[in-house]
């Protein structure tokens, strides 16, 4: 082995600590920074120093972590050396010490492991048979955090706490009577591994003196045991190598100490800290961004984090009015980042990292309605599911009978008609006796024990078959090494003895297929693991030490099931399954992992922090971690209001002035640049333009702009408006296209908005007020609704000749042609007679201007029109010539919210003639002034009504655009229009661009020269 070719492909700082003859050395590695290369190439190193494999010690904080450490360190140093390693999980390398040298402190061999479930059961009957007031869950997380935080045991003698209260006693006496169960059974639970192992060491510290080098990996995790382990460990020889970063120490809730670190370089001052800084993972901005949550902690050790990608987009702190709104937002974005990247991205690049796992119930809502799929980690372990568990509590009973909980759980499994209450009251009984359930089951079939609880014959007979499969199971193992039953045959057996296969199709038949092919899946693994020790890659040998006498360990099943007890997860092939699928994860659970896109929600006081958390550094350094796993994109969110109704404060770690210049409002625009920056972050190949013009067909936005970004909005509103976008179904699936939006233009007459013809049809202008640059006096618009004056007479005079000289139906257009240009000679009569506004009003007409020429070389269908979703527009006709007021051209109409308002009322041909009234107002009266101007009523012509039909429809007239204009608020009561005689022009509050107006009446108000001032009218009395 060549030890300069390992230090081949490392960077300055990795390869100082790789190479570094210090006795101690600390290597700080943040996040991104290639920790796991280093350590697996400083192990690798110092065997290439001369150091023998089975006397060096590296401990790992998981199963994953500890496998993909011995495959790595294999290929650096090949030879099968990597098996030969003490290379686990602390709890796996305690395990083995403890099963080769237990005895040496009065350990019995076979000793079985308790796992979570074992434990609390065991804590739950004691509760009740001394009738407790604790809550066993509590109880169980006192028991664990008292074994992280001492390692003194002295004979199963526990100090006594100063506490006189009557919880404190309860627990002490729960704590006593867990302590004697597990030592009846025979079993060790995880806290109990760690604890004897120390023990062990201590009393007899002969045990690991061939150990030369200690290496622990994610040293930030360690509690006070595994601080002392790895002390007792390099005890000898006092080389130890730690990688760990102090900034992402994140289980303070296991006991972990931070502090550890601080210990080190105290226990050990020659200790020399490496650091590495240099970041492969993330961007530049989403580094940049964390080291500024991460340092508002005064207190860390000092340490930056240098990006070796682009800068890439700004993280995205967005504000969303509710956790419903919040969850929505999640689902829309990660269908807009898809659909605009092509086929750079798929689900399996997007997590969702929650800092509660019950925050997950909307988000989990929110995706099942849009068809996405998703996978949430730290669900049912393999291991935990109902087929698996009990086929492995046979093997429990059968390599550890007197394990209480296995055996009471499948002493009915499959159906021996002993009844539930039947198992508790044995239970008790064995433990008012001091025997374990198995000794005192075993006494009743053999007739030497009479039991207490009373048994049938069918019962006793059925308990007697059971007893007789652990018997003679326990037997075929039991025999010479060459005759002994494999841990598979053994599966085997006690699948055909209970008839497991007809058990599963009676009580599972609707999932039978599946939990059957889970019992296939647990053989594999058995007959995996038994491969991997027959050819030695699952060696668990210990070096032999002169004057220690060790354990034969060779028990296949006991190591197959101390494998399963630890194992932190699960090792499916199709553990990622065939589908591509959002990930769903705690923080926690998230720690070490990547992708390429991260969202962390809920991100408001109360929840990061957490409202029950003590440690308010350890929360910042959570959510420093939840911004450290992504790749490329960052979103955090927080929601004015939760999920109960209550409001929110923004985290106090991303309020800081600092922060907001390297965070944006909403996601960012993704154009080309960005996806080729993401590619670049990802190193993945560009993705086609095809592929993107796919994937964005269906979006129904492509900027991040569904949702406002001040995150204040009315849930009515915003559901009426994505009904809209979506065609009424705002949730539509992935993959599937939405309905394209359609060119939206204002609706057709009142009068018969779905039938009516072209007739119906008034000259319009599309615009839009997005840019005021393009907005004029003759021009409507789809969001405010204005028509100018001049546009509203043209038409309503064209309608009126037209009605009053034939029907509508019997109309003939004329067929447009380049430069076509017609004539009405045609002049309603009515209309001629009615006179104009100022004839009604009782005033003069003003002088006017030269009548305005307005030739039209192009159909009427240019100006947008209202019309009905889904109808034909229709051909409309050329108008040839109009005269209007030069003093009305340039008016506008008002903003209307009410799309009925806009449209234009034309009598229906069955009204009678004499009935009709064409007659228009421009404007609704203005508002009465401070002092007001009486007038004597004025009576209207014959045939007029008070308040003809189109007067509603009507607003008041502003100053043209020319003219500098300001937007003001206005107060309108509708009992002063009704005073003043005015339409319904505005109700409440509304909006107006023009002039600001005062109470002095609209004389003041001047519009260009020769302003129109109209008079004041009051509404003739009934």
């Amino acid at each position: 082995m060549n030890p300069d070719g390992l230090l081949t492909n490392l960077n300055q700082s990795q390869h100082a600590a790789v190479s570094s003859f210090a006795d101690t050395l600390a290597i700080l590695a943040g996040p991104g920074s290639g920790k796991t290369h280093t350590l697996t190439s400083r192990t690798a190193w110092l065997l290439a120093q001369g150091l023998q494999p089975w006397n060096v010690i590296v401990a790992t904080f998981t199963v994953k972590a500890a496998r993909e450490m011995k495959e790595r360190i294999g290929k650096l140093i090949g030879n099968g050396m990597e098996s030969k390693l003490i290379l686990g999980t602390f709890h796996s390398i305690s395990r083995r010490y403890l099963a080769r040298y237990g005895h040496l402190i009065d350990i019995k061999k076979d000793f079985g492991i308790a796992d979570s479930a074992d434990s609390l059961a065991i804590i739950k009957r004691i509760v009740k048979r001394f009738e407790f007031q604790i809550d066993p869950k509590v109880a169980r997380s006192r028991i664990s955090g008292r074994k992280a935080r001492t390692s003194v045991i002295d004979g199963g003698e526990i100090k006594k706490s100063a506490a006189k209260s009557i919880e404190a006693e309860e627990f002490e006496k729960c704590y006593i009577e867990y302590e004697d169960a597990l030592k009846r059974s025979n079993l060790l639970d995880y806290d109990d591994l760690l604890l004897r192992c120390v023990d062990l060491l201590r009393e007899h510290p002969s045990c690991v003196s061939n150990v030369e080098a200690v290496l622990i990996d994610e040293f930030q995790d360690t509690n006070l045991v595994q601080f002392d382990l790895m002390r007792l460990f390099a005890a000898h020889k006092k080389c130890i190598t730690i990688v760990g970063d102090p900034d992402q120490s994140i289980y303070g809730f296991r006991a972990a100490e931070i502090k550890n670190y601080r210990r080190m370089l105290h226990q050990y001052p020659d200790t020399v800290t490496i650091a590495l800084e240099e970041n492969y993972r993330s961007s530049g901005a989403i580094l940049l961004t964390a080291l500024n949550v991460i340092e508002q902690d005064s207190s860390r050790v000092a340490k930056s984090l240098l990006p070796t990608h682009t800068v890439g987009t700004r993280p995205v702190l967005r504000k969303l009015a509710g956790a419903h709104k919040e969850a929505e937002w999640i689902v829309t974005e990660i269908q807009r980042i898809k659909g605009l990247t092509g086929d750079l991205l798929d689900l399996n690049d997007f997590a969702i990292l929650l800092r509660s796992a019950s925050l997950s119930r909307l988000i989990e809502t929110s995706l099942g309605k849009a068809g996405i799929a998703y996978r949430m980690v730290g669900g049912l372990r393999f291991y935990d599911r109902v087929e698996i568990k009990t086929l492995l509590d046979y093997l429990r009973v059968i390599s550890q009978p007197d394990n209480n909980d296995a055996l009471a759980r499948i002493i009915n499994t499959p159906s021996r008609r002993i009844g539930e209450s039947t198992i508790k009251s044995l239970l008790e009984e064995a433990d008012g006796a001091k025997i374990s359930l198995w000794s005192l089951a075993l006494g009743i079939v053999q007739g030497k024990v009479t039991a207490k609880t009373k048994l049938k014959n069918p019962t006793e007979k059925n308990l007697s078959s059971f007893v007789n499969i652990i018997l003679t199971a326990r037997a075929k193992m039991g025999g010479p090494v060459e005759e002994r039953m494999s841990t598979v045959e053994l599966i085997n057996f006690v699948i055909k003895k209970t008839d497991y296969e007809e058990w599963l199709v009676e009580h599972h038949g609707d999932v039978h297929k599946a939990r059957w092919e889970n019992v296939q899946e647990l053989i594999t693994q058995a007959t995996d693991f038994q491969d991997s020790i027959s050819f030695g890659y699952e060696d668990e040998t210990l070096p032999e030490i002169e004057g220690l006498e060790q354990e034969d360990d060779s028990d296949h099943l006991s190591k197959f099931l101390a494998n399963v007890a630890l194992a932190s997860e699960v090792k499916k092939n199709d553990e990622e399954g065939p589908t591509a699928q959002v990930t769903i994860s705690t923080i926690h659970a998230a720690k070490g992992l990547e992708w390429p896109v991260v969202f962390v929600p809920a991100a408001y006081q109360g929840s990061i922090p957490h409202s029950r958390a003590e440690d308010t550094n350890e929360e910042r350094r959570l959510l420093y971690v939840a911004m450290t796993r992504a790749k490329a994109l960052l979103y955090m969110s927080y929601p004015l209001k939760n999920s109960q109704g209550e409001d929110t404060t923004l985290s106090p770690f991303l309020t800081p002035p600092s922060l907001a210049p390297h965070l944006d409002q909403k996601g960012p625009s993704l154009r080309s640049s960005t996806i080729q920056s993401i590619a670049q972050i990802l190193r993945r190949g560009l993705p086609s333009a095809e592929s993107i013009s796919q994937s964005s067909a269906s979006l129904l936005s492509v900027e991040d702009d569904l949702f406002p970004k001040e995150g204040k909005e009315d849930v009515h509103d915003m559901e009426v408006r994505l009904s809209c976008i979506t065609g009424g179904n705002p949730t539509f699936t992935m993959g599937q296209n939405a309905p394209k939006r359609r060119r939206v233009e204002l609706g057709r007459t009142i009068s018969n908005p779905v039938e009516g013809n072209a007739n119906n049809w008034k000259t319009t202008h599309a615009t839009t007020m997005d840019r005021a640059s393009s907005f004029t006096t003759a021009t409507i618009t789809m969001k405010s609704g204005f028509v100018s004056a001049g546009s509203h007479l043209q038409v309503l005079k064209e309608q009126a000749v037209n009605v009053s000289t034939q029907d509508i139906d019997e109309v003939e257009w004329p067929r447009p042609s380049k430069g076509y240009r017609s004539e009405n000679t045609k002049k309603s009569k009515s209309l001629e007679d009615q006179g104009t506004l100022f004839n009604f009003l009782g005033k003069p007409e003003p002088k006017r201007a030269a009548p305005l020429k307005i030739e039209t070389t192009k159909p009427f269908a240019q100006f947008s029109t209202p019309r009905a979703f889904n109808q034909p527009r229709p051909t409309a006709p050329y108008v040839a010539e109009t005269s209007i007021d030069s003093t009305l051209s340039t008016h506008r109409l008002p903003a209307t919210t009410n799309p009925a308002i806009r449209r234009q009322h034309l009598p229906s041909q069955a009204e009678p003639q004499a009935k009709r009234n064409d007659y228009v107002f421009l404007s609704s009266s203005p508002p009465r002034p401070k002092h007001p101007i009486v007038e004597k009523p004025l009576e209207p012509p014959p045939g007029l009504v008070a308040k003809p039909p189109l007067l509603p429809l009507i607003r008041p007239p502003i100053c043209p655009p020319s003219r500098p204009t300001s937007v003001s608020m206005h107060e309108t009561s509708i009992d002063r229009l009704k005073n003043a005689g005015g339409g319904v022009g505005g109700v409440g509050k509304g909006k107006t661009l023009g002039v600001r107006r005062s109470m002095n009446g609209w004389a003041a108000r001047k519009c260009g020269n020769g302003g129109f001032v109209p008079p004041v009218m009051k509404r003739p009395s009934s």
